[in-house]
């Protein structure tokens, strides 16, 4: 794909530079030129003969006096044009003032069971706007796949075999970005982690949105429990209302700590290569789509108000996506693990929680995990102590020992430790061969990781 993207990029260069005219009779813009992104989407291909449509986000972080133009081509990758997608050439206006716009491409569907199919998407603009890329990547997603089968997991890709441990970005990375947010995601797969952990609730009128607590005051703007609010009511709320970089979301703090506070309700302008959208509550549709290439780790939550087919709703839309072997279904909720796995058997999941301490029972007494076929990977902290009233007794029994990995690997399930965020702490559980780190701070995981091991050391 990279050979094939740098030979596009070489035949589109002269478009790029006849769009951007430097002329003298260009109209000089009173404003600096802005920044212009266009992010990489994914989108279901449709059953056969159907017309379904992708859609390219286009962002800028500052608006113009006068109009942006976007000149865009696809181009072919591993998807052959007018085949999977309609080819197509055209140009974007971004008028005067505002921000963002849309470049839509035509995907045509078929019943082939197939793997995801890629374009691109070449760009040039005006000169009162500076593209971050020249190009990005749409992703066809296979939808024609049924979920209907348990998956085998002979062998079983979350196993890391004695390499280095993924790096898990939990919820994004709680003390390195406002959590839940695109933009926390975004952020965490550049810096370098391996797997997107979310949590996801299901809004009043059945919507599915990414968030860690049961209600919404701790992160944003507003008060409430999100099984009673819209979907509409919570795009409206500051998703990095409360966050300070470092610390997570103090409500303490001065009002300048809040950095990225605004951002989302357009008072002040977003970073480099996002948007207002990027700091509000997302969608899981919205990150399927934003993220259709990293690993996911999705926790389901309780079905509040036993209302909309949760579980349902879930599968569907991992299936219109094609994500089940790249994708870990996890629960603390014995029960909503249970009814996702009778509705989609072939998405990957981790042993839920009773169920957990069940084979740890086992693994107490016999020193050995039974097999568990069903399951791909135990998630577990370093030991009981962080599971708090949910166990009973008060001694904390160590669950990270180098006798539980082996037992578990022998049971040819993954060991995902969650939430590691020291430095010290991340080296144990590396030196255990874990297959999984789960960090608010996955960018300090990154840096470690990305360390020779035998130089890695805490400051």
């Amino acid at each position: 794909m990279k050979n094939l993207i740098a030979a596009v990029s070489l035949s589109f260069g002269a478009l790029i530079v006849g769009c951007s005219d430097g002329s003298n009779d260009s109209p000089t813009p009173s404003a600096p030129p802005s920044s212009l992104t266009i992010v990489p989407s994914a989108a279901p291909e449709g059953a056969a003969g159907e017309m379904r449509t992708l859609t390219f986000r286009v962002t800028m972080t500052e608006p113009q006096s006068q109009p942006v133009n976007i000149v865009y081509q696809t181009v072919a990758g591993t998807a052959t044009e007018d085949q999977d997608y309609l080819q197509t050439a055209g140009e974007l206006t971004i008028p005067p003032g505002t921000i963002e716009g849309l470049v839509t491409i035509n995907l045509i569907g078929d019943g082939d069971e197939e793997a995801a199919e890629t374009f691109i998407l070449q760009f040039s603009a005006s000169d009162n706007a500076i593209p971050t890329e020249t190009q990005v990547i749409g992703t066809i997603a296979n939808d024609d796949t049924a979920c209907d089968k348990p998956f085998t997991k002979d062998p079983n890709p979350w196993l890391m075999q004695g390499a280095d441990p993924l790096n898990f970005a939990h919820r994004g990375g709680v003390t390195d970005f406002p959590e839940n947010t695109l933009y926390a995601y975004a952020e965490a797969a550049k810096a370098g982690a391996d797997v997107l952990e979310m949590d996801v609730y299901q809004t009043k009128d059945n919507a599915l949105v990414i968030l860690h607590d049961l209600d919404v005051d701790r992160t944003t703007n507003g008060r409430g429990d999100v099984v009673d609010l819209t979907l509409a009511e919570l795009r409206k709320l500051d998703a990095a209302y409360w966050f300070v970089p470092g610390a997570g979301t103090p409500h303490d703090r001065p009002d300048e700590d809040y950095s990225f506070r605004g951002i989302a309700t357009g008072q002040q302008p977003p970073p480099v290569g996002y948007s207002a959208e990027d700091f509000r509550i997302p969608t899981l549709e919205e990150a399927l789509a934003r993220f259709p290439r990293e690993l996911l780790n999705l926790e389901l939550k309780p079905d509040q108000d036993g209302v909309g087919d949760y579980e349902r709703l879930m599968a569907d839309l991992l299936q219109q996506y094609g994500r089940s072997t790249d994708v870990i279904a996890a629960s603390f909720v014995d029960e909503a693990a249970n009814n996702f796995k009778a509705v989609a058997p072939c998405v990957y999941s981790s042993v839920p929680f009773n169920q957990a301490f069940s084979l740890l029972a086992v693994f107490l007494g016999s020193g050995s995990f039974p097999a568990v076929p069903e399951h791909i990977g135990f998630q577990a902290p370093p030991d009981t102590s962080q599971i708090g009233d949910e166990l009973p007794g008060d001694a904390a029994i160590p669950l990270a020992t180098p006798e539980l990995v082996a037992a578990s690997h022998a049971a040819n399930l993954a060991v995902q430790v969650w939430t590691i965020n020291s430095c010290e702490d991340m080296l144990r559980m590396i030196d255990l061969k874990v297959d999984g780190i789960m960090t608010d701070q996955p960018v300090l995981l990154a840096k470690l990781l990305g360390t020779p091991a035998a130089e890695r050391q805490c400051d």
